[in-house]
């Protein structure tokens, strides 16, 4: 799937070491987007282990987590450009389109790439915010408070809350898209890999496909979360994934599904570094 050259000419050098650029960045993308999920998963073992440790599962929660460690600012610096980069190309699939789907798949294909681009620009933009000291250190506590304002203005009127639920609609749709990748293996095509061989085409199909299950799982969840909110007035129902994951681990059981999360979230993050080394990006 190449890259788009931004409108310059495919001939010239220029072009071309801009689109090598671009798929450096994009390979940093993907095992940043990697590490992050790494980081989720620690954080969704300590919930359902019950530990007590600190932390957010979430992208954001994994930043904050992130940038306390040593050398966390460099990760910072590498997540911003990184998720850029991928941003970058998710937007050139969208511009593109796709040969290999038709009808309403084809506009699917351009939509969903769009909307995963916007949002790894907006989490490049969290990611930035960090990057000072003050941004760092209330970034963390900030992101859940902004979640239940929205939430809460949205509550206030019947057209918000509408469309509150069609966000939870969508947020499920999502969820049942992850599913179904986990089935079909079909994110073996869409990243170029389903011509390895071996022992590293079944280790990338696994964990893909244990981290599309366990992705699926945790949309879902919080999709029908959202749902509950917009039907019953009560912002507290919409809990995110964080949320989610903390009121899964208090129900019989939940501390088992929750480690199965962990283990998908690791899954996840090992194909999604499989992706920076093998997937191809032109």
């Amino acid at each position: 799937m190449p890259l788009a050259n931004l409108g310059l000419k495919s001939g010239d050098d220029t072009t071309q070491q801009a689109t090598k650029a671009g798929v450096i960045l994009a390979r940093v993308g993907f095992a940043m987007r990697g590490v992050l999920y790494a980081f989720i998963g620690i954080v969704t073992l300590y919930i359902g282990c019950g530990t007590g440790k600190s932390g957010t599962a979430s992208q954001k929660g994994a930043m904050k987590i992130l940038a306390d460690e040593p050398g966390g600012f460099v990760m910072l610096v590498l997540v911003v450009v990184g998720f850029i980069g991928y941003g970058l190309w998710l937007l050139s699939m969208a511009i593109r389109g796709t040969n290999k789907e038709k009808g309403w798949k084809a506009i699917l294909f351009r939509i969903e790439n769009l909307f995963k681009a916007l949002v790894h620009f907006a989490l490049a933009a969290y990611a930035a915010s960090m990057l000072s000291s003050d941004g760092a250190s209330s970034s963390g506590s900030s992101s859940g408070s902004m979640q239940k304002t929205w939430t809460g203005k949205l509550m206030q009127s019947t057209g918000g809350r509408c469309l509150l639920g069609l966000i939870g609609a969508i947020v499920v749709i999502v969820a049942i898209m992850q599913l179904k990748k986990a089935w079909t293996a079909k994110f073996m095509e869409v990243m170029g890999i389903e011509g390895l061989r071996g022992r590293k085409r079944k280790f990338i199909l696994i964990a893909g496909r244990v981290g599309y299950v366990a992705r699926g799982l945790i949309l879902g969840l919080v999709g029908v979360g959202v749902i509950i909110a917009a039907a019953t007035s009560d912002a507290s129902e919409a809990k995110g994934i964080d949320g989610t994951l903390r009121e899964v681990a208090s129900y019989p059981g939940g501390k088992a599904v929750l480690i199965f999360m962990a283990i998908g979230f690791w899954c996840f993050a090992a194909f999604q570094i499989a992706c920076a080394c093998w997937a191809k990006i032109e």
